[in-house]
C-alpha cells in the first residue's frame, strides 16, 4: 500500500548534505546513502497532485515535482531560498522513483516518529544523489541579507487560546491559501507557515513560548509580487473589513503583527543543472 507522506514531515530537521555544497573548486563528496535503481519521466501535464511519498522497497516516489521542489525537499527549506535556478527548473515537472541502495523500512501509518525521522534523512540524501547524477546539479550555500518579516505581538496583545486538548500533537493546516487552522501550535510553527504563504522568511519575535489553538481567515492578494516584501501599510497590503489581507487578519484575529525588515537568510544558489535523460 502506498502511504502518502504529508509535506510537513519533510520540513523537519536541519539542511542536510544530500547535495554537495561547493566550497571553492572542491569536488562534491559522496552522499552516505544512495539509490539502487531510479526511474525518471516527464510528468503528465494533466496531473494535478504533486508531492513525495514512500516508494518501492522503502525508497521514494516524487510525483509531478520540479527541480526546485526537489531541492526544497532535500534541504528542508522554502522555494524562496533556492536562487539561480533556470526558469524550466521551476516549471517543468518530473516523475522520479528510486529503490534504496541497502535494505530500508517501508513507512506506514504505524511507523514511529524516530524511525520515520531516520527514513527522511536517508531519502533526502538519496534524492540528492539522484539530482547530482541525473540532473548534473551543483549548488552552493550562502547566507544573504534579504527582505523578511518579524512576527511580533500587536499593540493590544495576543488573541490566542490555550489548547483545548493539550495532549494532542501539533497540527498546522493551510486550506486553499486563505485559511490557517492550528492546534497545539507554537509561534515558531506559525512563523514557518507564514513564510510559506508569503514567500519570504519570517522570524518569530513574539516572545510567546506556549502552544495555542487558533484559526485565521484572509483573502489572498494575487497581485502581490513575490519578489519584494510590501510593508503592512503598503497599498498592496490594504484590505477592507469583509475581505482582510493576511496582514490585517493576523492583527485583528490573532493579535499579532508582521514588521518588514532585512535579515540573514540561508539560501542555496544553483550553479549548474541540466534536464535529465528519461528512462
Amino acid at each position: 500500500m502506498l502511504i502518502e507522506v504529508p509535506r510537513a514531515w519533510f520540513r523537519l530537521g536541519a539542511a542536510l548534505s544530500a547535495i554537495a555544497i561547493l566550497h571553492g573548486q572542491e569536488p562534491p563528496p559522496q552522499p552516505a546513502y544512495r539509490y539502487e535503481v531510479v526511474s525518471i519521466h516527464r510528468a503528465d501535464p494533466a496531473q494535478a497532485n504533486s508531492g513525495f511519498s514512500p516508494g518501492p522497497q522503502g525508497g521514494l516516489r516524487a510525483r509531478n515535482v520540479t527541480v526546485v521542489q526537489a531541492l526544497t525537499f532535500i534541504y528542508g527549506v522554502e522555494d524562496y531560498q533556492i536562487l539561480g535556478a533556470p526558469g524550466w527548473a521551476r516549471t517543468e515537472r518530473f516523475e522520479i522513483s528510486f529503490t534504496p541502495d541497502r535494505p530500508e523500512i517501508v513507512p506506514d501509518r504505524e511507523t514511529g516518529e524516530a524511525a520515520l525521522g531516520g527514513w527522511r534523512v536517508r531519502q533526502r540524501q538519496r534524492m540528492g544523489a539522484v539530482m547530482r547524477d541525473r540532473f548534473h546539479l551543483a549548488v552552493r550555500g550562502e547566507t544573504r541579507d534579504l527582505p523578511m518579516y518579524a512576527l511580533t505581538v500587536a499593540k493590544n496583545g495576543p488573541r490566542l487560546k490555550a489548547p483545548e486538548h493539550p495532549a494532542f500533537s501539533q497540527t498546522m493546516n493551510i486550506n486553499g491559501g486563505r485559511q490557517l487552522v492550528a492546534t497545539t501550535a507554537s509561534m515558531k510553527s506559525l512563523a514557518q507557515a507564514l513564510a510559506m504563504i508569503l514567500g519570504h522568511a519570517v522570524r518569530d519575535e513574539t516572545g510567546l513560548d506556549g502552544a495555542y489553538d487558533f484559526k485565521m481567515d484572509w483573502t489572498p492578494d494575487s497581485t502581490m509580487p513575490l519578489t519584494r516584501v510590501p510593508a503592512p501599510d503598503d497599498p498592496a497590503a490594504a484590505s477592507d473589513a469583509a475581505h482582510p489581507s493576511i496582514f490585517t487578519a493576523l492583527t485583528e484575529q490573532l493579535g499579532l503583527r508582521l514588521k518588514s525588515r532585512k535579515g540573514p537568510v540561508q539560501v542555496y544558489v544553483v550553479e549548474m543543472v541540466e534536464r535529465p535523460e528519461e528512462n
